[in-house]
């Protein structure tokens, strides 16, 4: 049964006994009580399968991703030395695996740096490396002879199509979207956004396109 008292909070901002904000120090908000009882403070919080943390990166998510799809790699494996042919393990990589890199990639996608992107790319490749042993191709071409995108790719293609989908005015979501630029200016420019780029000081910008 749900329990009103064991659910945490997270504080949103940067890490330490006080946020640093335009140069003056800001006291964290008070503990929140449900009933007289404190509400725990947490770092780090897992919500409908994603771990978001109070500074807003995404090392903890991303480990978790690592964690849980690497026992899955390894069935993928038993599976291989089982016989199974390609077409029935990239089947079992599709649906078992990558769905799993891929969950919620809506949320942390554009977030995520260089090393972090990589590690994930990674673990497709030793999918790929299991799926075609003991043939040896190079990534790339090995992904074009599955007929598989990178997985970076796959996310930059689901955001987009997301964003589409909230741009849409019968979105049940388009209500939380700023108002657009000015039709005239957005065709004057060489490169201008329909929507304002919000700016963070965590991270430089968020691309909405």
């Amino acid at each position: 049964m749900f329990h009103r008292t064991k659910v945490p909070s997270v504080d949103f901002s940067l890490p330490g006994t006080k946020v640093q904000r335009n140069k003056k120090s800001v006291v964290p908000p008070p503990l929140l009580t449900i009933s007289n009882n404190p509400v725990q403070r947490v770092t780090c919080f897992k919500l409908l399968g994603i771990n978001l943390c109070n500074d807003l990166r995404w090392d903890t998510h991303v480990d978790a991703l690592c964690f849980k799809v690497a026992s899955r790699l390894y069935f993928l494996k038993l599976l291989k030395h089982s016989g199974l042919s390609a077409d029935d393990l990239l089947c079992f990589y599709k649906s078992v695996i990558r769905s799993v890199l891929e969950y919620g990639s809506v949320v942390w996608h554009h977030h995520l740096t260089h090393a972090q992107s990589d590690k994930l790319e990674a673990l497709q490749k030793r999918a790929v490396r299991i799926i075609l042993y003991p043939t040896i191709l190079p990534y790339i071409t090995a992904l074009g002879y599955l007929k598989l995108e990178s997985l970076k790719h796959r996310r930059t293609v689901a955001d987009k199509k997301f964003f589409n989908g909230v741009s849409q005015s019968y979105n049940c979501l388009h209500h939380l979207l700023p108002p657009p630029h000015d039709t005239e200016l957005v065709t004057r420019l060489r490169h201008a956004n329909k929507y304002p780029v919000p700016f963070t000081k965590i991270w430089p910008k968020i691309h909405l396109r």
